[in-house]
């Protein structure tokens, strides 16, 4: 008997699983499916992940507070305030 994970199709998936699929392949979504069904994701932007952008800023450090703030697409002091912050 063949497994039901290896029948499905694109058209298969709704449209928020259809976007995954876009972007990481119909074998990604198959496999979030097998393994991570019933479960919810928020996906937050680069800038959320306070790790990175405090060692991206770090790393950085010969460039302005705003020109790492555009490339991040925060405001400044946004980055000035999460630099700030103890970790």
């Amino acid at each position: 008997m063949k497994n039901p994970y290896d029948l499905l199709d694109k058209e298969d998936l709704t449209p928020d699983l259809k976007m995954i699929c876009d972007v990481c392949g119909l074998e990604t979504v198959k496999a979030m499916l097998r393994h991570l069904s019933g479960l919810s994701f928020y996906i937050p932007k680069i800038s959320r992940l306070d790790g990175f952008v405090k060692r991206f800023a770090k790393e950085n450090e010969s460039r302005t507070l705003k020109e790492i703030a555009k490339e991040l697409n925060v405001t400044a002091s946004y980055l000035k305030k999460k630099l700030s912050e103890k970790t």
